[in-house]
C-alpha cells in the first residue's frame, strides 16, 4: 500500500470515527431528550389522573348528598302528611260535634250564637295549623337543602384549588 492510500484510509478512518462519535452522541441526546419527555409526559398523566379521580369523588358526594337531601325530604313530606291528616280528623270530629250541638239548641238565637263560636273556634284553629305547617315546611326545606348546600361549597372548594404539577 502506498502512502497515499495509506494516507487516505487513515483519513477516511478518522471521518468515519468522528461521524460515529457524533451519530453516538447524537443518540445520546436523542434518548436523553425522550427519556425528559416521558418522564414529563408520566407526571401530566398521574396529575390527569388525580384530577379525574378528585371528580370522580366530587360526583359521588354530591349524589350521596342529593340522595340524602331526597329522604330528607320525603320523610319531611310524610309528616306533613301525618299532621294534615291529623288536623282533618280533628276538624272533622268537632263538626260533628258542633252539629249535635246545634241540633240540640232550643232557639235561633242559640243556634247563632253556636254557629259563631263554632266557626270563630275554627278560624283560629286554621290559622294555627297553618302557621305550624308554614314553620314545618320552612324547617324541612332548610334541612332538605343542607346536604346539597354543603356539597356545593365542597365542589366550589376542589373546583377553585390549583392543579397539581
Amino acid at each position: 500500500m502506498t502512502t497515499k492510500n495509506k494516507a487516505i484510509v487513515e483519513t477516511t478512518a478518522e471521518v468515519a470515527e468522528k461521524t460515529m462519535d457524533q451519530v453516538k452522541a447524537g443518540m445520546e441526546q436523542a434518548q436523553a431528550a425522550f427519556k425528559t419527555q416521558m418522564e414529563e409526559a408520566t407526571k401530566h398523566v398521574a396529575a390527569a389522573q388525580k384530577q379525574f379521580e378528585a371528580v370522580m369523588e366530587l360526583g359521588r358526594g354530591n349524589l350521596e348528598a342529593l340522595l340524602k337531601s331526597t329522604t330528607v325530604l320525603t320523610e319531611g313530606m310524610q309528616e306533613i302528611a301525618r299532621t294534615l291528616l291529623a288536623a282533618q280528623q280533628t276538624a272533622f270530629d268537632e263538626t260533628m260535634a258542633n252539629a249535635k250541638a246545634l241540633a240540640s239548641a232550643k232557639s235561633l238565637r242559640e243556634a247563632m250564637e253556636l254557629q259563631m263560636t263554632f266557626a270563630k273556634a275554627a278560624m283560629e284553629k286554621m290559622i294555627a295549623e297553618a302557621g305550624k305547617l308554614s314553620e314545618h315546611g320552612a324547617k324541612l326545606a332548610e334541612k332538605a337543602m343542607a346536604p346539597v348546600a354543603e356539597r356545593v361549597n365542597a365542589a366550589v372548594t376542589t373546583l377553585t384549588r390549583p392543579l397539581a404539577a
